[in-house]
């Protein structure tokens, strides 16, 4: 599949912890929200607003509540630990740059496709306490009917879950942004990386 395809699906599933004996009602009540309950609420209030045209301030915002943009941004260039070299002197422009990229290619799935369908069909952990929620997307692609397996890759942060990575058809959105940006900071620089951010955000607008 093209990257620019992977790109724009975006889904969002998480995963349900099973746990053993019986918790008291007011713990219960006042536990945190599993992976796979945040995600429903949060993917399910996208879909309402994109239905209702809400004002881009408002879909944003909820779509803000998705999404780890900093964890992504960092792992497109090598990890926290490599970050601030890689992008610097311009690291707050790569990073809003990244964040509106990936926000509209979400969006503009959601909106241009009327069959957009998503299910969940499992879930596992990952090292570290990661979960990795395994959905299924139906769609139409230059007319035709498709289903493409998209795993959201979520990780805690503070009393909630956000997404870290999407990986679409076994390929890393993450991974992929790192081969791509690399390349082009190694060949041209960061501000060459800046530059071409720019313009497919440009791109989006007009085909928008």
């Amino acid at each position: 599949m093209p990257t620019s395809a992977r790109s724009l699906i975006a889904g969002f599933v998480l995963s349900t912890f099973v746990f053993f004996g019986h918790a008291p009602a007011a713990e219960a009540a006042n536990a945190p929200a599993s992976p796979s309950a945040v995600f429903k609420e949060r993917h399910n209030k996208v879909l309402e607003l994109v239905k209702k045209r809400a004002d881009p301030e408002t879909l944003a915002k909820e779509v803000d509540q998705l999404l780890d943009y900093k964890a992504l941004a960092e792992a497109s260039l090598g990890g926290p630990a490599r970050y601030a070299n890689k992008c610097a002197p311009r690291c707050a422009e790569f990073e809003a740059l990244l964040t509106k990229l990936i926000r509209e290619n979400y969006l503009k799935r959601l909106r241009s496709d009327k069959k957009y369908e998503l299910t969940i069909v499992g879930e596992d952990a990952k090292v570290g306490g990661d979960i990795r929620v395994i959905t299924n997307i139906a769609l139409t692609r230059d007319g035709k009917p498709e289903v493409v397996e998209v795993v959201y890759v979520m990780h805690a942060v503070g009393d909630t879950w956000k997404v870290e990575d999407i990986v679409t058809d076994g390929v890393s959105l993450a991974k992929n942004y790192k081969f791509e940006f690399n390349k082009i900071i190694r060949d041209k620089g960061v501000d060459e990386l800046i530059l071409r951010l720019e313009n497919k955000l440009v791109e989006l607008a007009k085909k928008n």
